[in-house]
């Protein structure tokens, strides 16, 4: 089953998000097959309130894969660039699936 990770923030500091993280993290992610399915950061806020605009979501074949990428020595060697660049929050979700 499928799995998301979806990360929400805001960009801090643009420069170092687009120059060092972004450049990097493509290639972490290539070994895992991910889809980066939503880089958004002017949502339409339909209800409520968003506090933090920045919104990705990327595609994994499994909660397994994602948690292999994220936990990753070479993610974890960059993700500290995302940290300071666009701090935020990150969930790992699975795959709807409609009960049988």
């Amino acid at each position: 089953m499928a799995a998301y990770f979806i990360f929400q923030g805001v960009i801090k500091d643009a420069d170092k998000l687009n120059n060092e993280y972004s450049p990097k993290v493509f290639q972490t992610l290539a070994p895992y097959a991910a889809e980066l399915l939503v880089a958004e950061e002017n949502p339409e806020v339909i209800e409520g309130q968003v506090d933090l605009p920045r919104t990705v979501v990327l595609k994994f074949k499994s909660r397994d894969e994602a948690k292999a990428w994220y936990n990753s020595p070479d993610y974890q060697a960059i993700v500290g660039l995302r940290l300071e660049a666009a701090p935020g929050t990150a969930i790992l979700v699975d795959e709807f699936a409609p009960p049988s």
